[in-house]
């Protein structure tokens, strides 16, 4: 069992953070003065004593419907702190409905924090449900940026189950309307503590390891490329695909067999999370909302990270000539041979290798697997440039034009 890493012990061994200057402005740009990130094998040990510092004696405990197996060691890791009920009724991408639901159980407990065991579906529930519940609002009044009137009150403790989403670090959450999935982002969605083991995910199935691990290396990948990121930023997503690029398949194929990649797509999950906070992702992201609107539609919906997956390889190709040495970092970090290679071959390796992951790890190597055709396309393209929370700072402009024929070359 490895020391925990905690705050900016995160990063206590990347070179770029060595100065005392960089490093205060990172726990400024994390903030990392309002919260607590608590980050290896083991930090499932330290819940009790989270929840202890926060005051919590009686806590509600939130899950997935489907793992509760998980619930027993969580139990056991808080000690003495008193489970005054379990709430499962978390469906996968959020709703509107969904949300109101929760938030209506927290009007009915007495508790004095949450721990939320789970995946994005879940942390996204419970970060919103919350707020919604504390301030007496209808979810509708908070969709958007900056928009929460104030923070919960009760804090939250995240322990994720999954390594992706990055959620139980982001000031953000995503719940759907009739419109489609929306954004609710606000310095007041923050948990209070995240406790991110890598034990916790360990029994993730091939399938859902892939798609949520595409997902986080491609926030790491969008927030590096972004107009908004900077040099903090810019360092951290590094780490992050430094850590994920080499770990990804073996995590997928080994599981739990290998706790060294398990561990690592959980640091890369958690650092690119971290990111989504001020910089946030691009038009990959933006336009695989468009993939999962439609193929739900469909009757075979794409699963998050997959979508974005398909729209990774275009979107890289469509942004080269703004950030080609970018992506030609991640080739690098991914292990491939870039001796002799220029920028532009180093960048189509890039995307080729996302790509292969996908068809290889996935049941969805095109649209055509979503039961989507070339009439549904321009539904996709609508969708996607709405969102201009991500498409505005996609460091290459992205027309429809450009969008349709990103969309068309994963159509087979």
């Amino acid at each position: 069992m490895g020391e925990l890493q905690v705050n900016e012990g995160l990063l206590a061994d990347v070179a770029y953070f060595a100065d005392e200057k960089r490093r205060r402005r990172m726990i400024e740009f994390f903030g990392f003065e309002q919260r607590r990130v608590i980050f290896g094998e083991g930090a499932l040990r330290t819940l009790g004593q989270e929840c202890a510092r926060l005051g919590a004696g009686r806590v509600l405990l939130v899950r997935d419907p489907g793992i509760e197996a998980l619930e027993k060691p969580v139990r056991e890791a808080m000690g003495g702190v008193e489970v005054v009920g379990v709430y499962d009724d978390i469906v996968p991408n959020p709703t509107v409905a969904s949300v109101e639901r929760f938030a209506a159980r927290m009007g009915t407990v007495e508790c004095d924090a949450v721990v939320a065991l789970g995946g994005g579906s879940t942390l996204d529930t419970v970060k919103t449900g919350l707020c919604v519940a504390s301030a007496g609002v209808p979810v509708a009044d908070i969709l958007g940026i900056d928009l929460v009137p104030a923070p919960p009150r009760w804090p939250l403790v995240a322990v994720p189950t999954t390594a992706g989403t990055g959620s139980e670090v982001s000031r953000g959450a995503v719940v759907a309307d009739e419109e489609g999935k929306k954004g609710v982002i606000s310095d007041h969605m923050w948990p209070k503590v995240a406790v991110v083991d890598p034990r916790m995910s360990g029994g993730m199935p091939p399938g859902l390891t892939a798609t949520t691990g595409l997902d986080a290396l491609g926030h790491a990948l969008e927030c590096m490329a972004s107009k908004l990121t900077n040099p903090i930023g810019d360092a951290v997503a590094r780490e992050a695909l430094q850590a994920g690029c080499p770990a990804i398949i073996r995590a997928i194929e080994q599981g739990a067999g290998d706790p060294e990649a398990r561990c690592r797509m959980a640091r890369c999950s958690l650092l690119a999370g971290l990111l989504l906070s001020h910089i946030n992702t691009g038009a990959a992201h933006a336009l695989g909302y468009g993939i999962e609107k439609l193929s739900a539609s469909a009757g075979r919906p794409v699963p998050h990270g997959t979508a974005v997956a398909l729209m990774l390889p275009g979107v890289m190709r469509h942004n080269m000539p703004a950030v080609a040495e970018k992506y030609y970092y991640a080739a690098g970090v991914a292990g491939l041979d870039l001796a002799g290679r220029s920028l532009e071959e180093g960048v189509g390796m890039a995307a080729r290798w996302v790509d292969d992951l996908r068809r290889a790890h996935t049941p969805f190597g095109s649209l055509r697997d979503a039961g989507l055709g070339e009439d549904h396309i321009p539904q996709m393209v609508e969708v996607g440039l709405s969102v201009r929370r991500l498409m505005d700072q996609n460091p290459v402009e992205v027309t429809a034009e450009d969008a349709a024929a990103i969309y068309r070359g994963v159509m087979h």
